[in-house]
């Protein structure tokens, strides 16, 4: 029987790693958090034949993981992870909002940016708890409208109309021009791996804007962990 090698790299996998105590797989097992881009540098430890669980892989790390025969499991490619993550991520940022906004929720306008897994999980948890939430979406408007006020395009948003704005698209969207026409007292926040905007300048300009990486790491660790185990004994069982 191998072991669950769990690398430490943020709370979550300390909880996951407590969780997965006394369980053991068939073979040498090693888990990366999901969120990390792994380059060779971090197979020092893995052997010909072990299976591999994290997120993307670099070019060169795919290379190697072929050179040593790794079975590669990528969890950003299930379903119900990526689901589970998706729960997680919104109601992290429910707490961003809820931590920076001076309004209560129902006299907030909420501009959510991207229509996706993450960007459905957000308005579905704002929509319920009584955000007055609009959509930029390039997708068909139809699945958004059901919790949105308005569906439009990222270029059409008026986005000195917002409260809070909430970017999930991993995509350059809003011109520095553009950035600049938000509302002094807007809470910009970008769970994205690209950002929509310039965040260090609207940051220089005063605005409450920052990226929020890994968040279901941060405001729910030991919730985050129980989703990765899930999958992990799907994988490994």
């Amino acid at each position: 029987m191998g072991e669950f090698v769990i690398y430490e790299t943020d709370e979550r996998m300390f909880f996951l790693k407590r969780q997965l105590t006394g369980l053991r797989p068939v073979v040498n097992t090693h888990v990366f958090a999901p969120n990390l881009r792994l380059s060779p540098e971090r197979f020092d430890h893995i052997k010909e034949g072990e299976t591999l669980i994290s997120g993307r892989l670099d070019e060169d790390a795919e290379a190697l993981a072929r050179k040593l025969h790794l079975r590669v499991c990528d969890m950003l490619e299930n379903e119900k992870f990526q689901a589970a993550n998706a729960r997680l991520t919104a109601e992290g940022t429910l707490g961003i909002i809820l931590e920076h906004s001076m309004l209560a929720l129902h006299d907030i306008l909420a501009l959510v940016i991207g229509f996706g897994r993450t960007g459905a999980a957000v308005c579905r948890l704002l929509d319920r708890l009584g955000v007055t939430v609009d959509v930029a979406t390039s997708s068909s408007p139809r699945p958004a409208g059901a919790f949105a006020r308005r569906v439009v395009t990222a270029s059409d948003a008026e986005l000195p109309l917002y409260d809070v704005v909430i970017n999930t698209a991993p995509k350059k969207l809003i011109s520095d021009e553009r950035a600049c026409t938000m509302r002094h007292d807007v809470v910009y926040i970008d769970l994205a791996s690209v950002h929509a905007v310039n965040i260090p300048m609207l940051r220089e300009l005063g605005l409450d804007a920052a990226a929020y990486p890994a968040l279901p790491a941060k405001c729910a660790p030991e919730s985050a962990a129980a989703a990765m185990k899930n999958y992990i004994l799907e994988v490994t069982a």
